[in-house]
């Protein structure tokens, strides 16, 4: 007997990926984070950050908004990623300044 069920996409309005990360940006109140820091431990989270993201922009529907999250201030884990997973899907995701909604968020640009 054949199956004729249709597979169904789950498509999200709004996703926000809170990867795994060194957790670098909390050292004011984790002093362990330097001792335990290290090259390797933010290059070995490079690839599942990207998976972690490329799978929410998967899931993501057509003019939705994803967010990347992270609580490290290391350009492997951040700015990397986001022009990975740009590059991959050139010319369907588009980075958006926020700067304008929210005005009292503190930010550097990067």
């Amino acid at each position: 007997e054949a199956d004729n069920r249709k597979e169904v996409r789950l498509a999200y309005d709004r996703i926000l990926a809170d990867v795994p990360c060194t957790g670098d940006g909390t050292m004011r109140k984790n002093v362990d984070v330097w001792r335990k820091w290290s090259v390797n431990q933010a290059m070995g989270l490079h690839r599942l950050q990207a998976q972690i993201l490329t799978r929410g922009v998967e899931m993501l529907a057509e003019g939705g908004i994803i967010v990347y999250s992270t609580c490290s201030m290391n350009p492997c884990e951040n700015e990397a990623i986001v022009a990975a997973v740009l590059a991959k899907y050139k010319g369907k995701l588009e980075l958006v300044d926020v700067s304008g909604d929210l005005p009292d968020l503190k930010r550097m640009p990067g």
